[in-house]
């Protein structure tokens, strides 16, 4: 009994330092440099935009695994107090390596050839990949580049992978249903001079989004000539458990409450925003959604397999130690076989936490017919959030564009142009 006994000892011990290897090598994925990003993201929702920035800046040079959400979050910081160029340069790193089939699977481009083969690169859940590309839209949409905007707001359009956990063989593409790229596809085709395109992705807003229907006006969108887009809230978080796998996303939509509509201000007078802005998208539920979720999320369902696996091993082995002879073995060699599937599925299991810190709850689009000239424009959101900026240009002909992101600590007023301002062409 003494000799089966030192046996299973043995093999145990021999499991739970494959395990450790096994765990040491992947290093869980863990945030390289976590202190300093973690400052970063502070500093960012603080309106410490040259701080953030300052702190990003090395990080996204360096071409390892975080190089994509490295280039995403310096984006964000960047494209914040209008330093578009530097953020469209950071977004199309970062776009570049997602899209590319070279980067963990195949060829390569030449943007991504800086970025080892062999390195795990974090590309993102689905929603973070099409948010990447709807925000370079926006950049050049900005700029009066509708071609380039076009091709952006596309390119956040890509098909979605439904996965059937229980049936992976099941599992299709289907069409995107992103509105925020829909709407701003709609009003590139409407600048670029295709109305029949314009009309037919308006309307295909209206149909999968009754709420958006007023949004979606094409006379709304032909009439503005001052846009709006308007980050407010914060997006969701990826949490895993206590044995490391992603169990979801957190907050979900009710435990924040309703978007509120935002109250827009154009020197001192309330405009109609109200009839039609409307939250084109809630992150916080996308995120919810099977087929906005990445594959490597279902590495949770095989923490959970591998727990059961750990508990009958645990009891076969119990059984064995209290039986002899051949049972005894049997029961033994089961647990041994069970203990070491379990450890090697919870090892592999093991959750890719990393995400893109800055993205909001939602973005708004909201499209005004403001007299040409001058202006001090004001978003207002319940809670004292609110942001307000003077002397921005609007054209008596064609649409400006500007970008606000609510931060709670981040009110102005803010003076027209920011200082640093670099990219002269944002209103004709």
């Amino acid at each position: 009994m003494y000799t089966v006994r030192k046996r299973y000892v043995g093999r145990m011990s021999c499991y739970l330092c494959v395990s450790v290897v096994i765990c040491g090598s992947l290093g869980c994925e863990s945030q390289n440099n976590a202190r300093i990003v973690e400052q970063s993201v502070n500093n960012y929702y603080d309106g410490n935009f040259p701080a953030a920035i300052d702190e990003l800046k090395p990080l996204a040079e360096k071409t390892n695994e975080d190089f994509v959400v490295n280039n995403l979050r310096l984006a964000s910081a960047e494209m914040a107090p209008y330093r578009l160029d530097d953020a469209e340069a950071s977004f199309l790193r970062a776009i570049e390596v997602i899209n590319s089939t070279g980067v963990n699977n195949g060829g390569r481009t030449l943007g991504a050839v800086l970025v080892d083969e062999k390195i795990k690169v974090w590309k993102g859940e689905p929603f973070e990949r099409a948010m990447a590309s709807y925000y370079l839209g926006v950049i050049y949409y900005m700029r009066h580049d509708y071609q380039n905007a076009r091709a952006s707001f596309e390119n956040a359009l890509f098909k979605l992978r439904d996965y059937n956990p229980d049936r992976p063989n099941d599992s299709k593409d289907v069409d995107s249903d992103f509105a925020p790229a829909m709407l701003m596809l709609a009003k590139s085709y409407q600048r670029i001079g295709r109305d029949d395109l314009a009309k037919a992705n308006f309307q295909a807003v209206t149909d999968h989004f009754p709420a958006l229907e007023a949004l979606a006006n094409e006379q709304l969108n032909a009439d503005s000539n001052l846009l709006l887009i308007v980050d407010f809230g914060v997006g969701p978080r990826k949490v895993a458990n206590n044995d490391g796998a992603v169990v979801g996303f957190r907050p979900l939509p009710h435990e924040e409450g309703r978007i509120p509509p935002p109250l827009v201000y154009v020197d001192g007078a309330t405009t109609n925003s109200l009839q039609f802005a409307r939250p084109p998208v809630d992150l916080l539920a996308l995120a919810q959604e099977r087929r906005w979720e990445s594959i490597d999320t279902l590495r949770a369902v095989k923490s959970a397999v591998g727990t059961g696996l750990l508990i009958g091993g645990a009891v076969a082995g119990v059984n064995g130690l209290n039986s002899t002879g051949s049972r005894q073995r049997t029961d033994l060699m089961v647990s041994g076989a069970l203990i070491g599937a379990g450890l090697l599925l919870k090892a592999t299991s093991q959750a890719d936490i990393r995400q893109w810190e800055m993205l909001p709850r939602t973005s708004f689009i909201v499209p005004l017919h403001v007299p040409p000239g001058t202006h001090e424009v004001a978003v207002v959101f319940p809670g004292g959030v609110k942001q307000v900026w003077r002397g921005l240009v609007v054209p008596d002909k064609g649409e400006a564009t500007y970008y606000f992101r609510m931060l709670r600590w981040d009110n102005g007023p803010f003076n027209w142009p920011p200082v640093g301002w670099m990219n002269s062409d944002l209103a004709p």
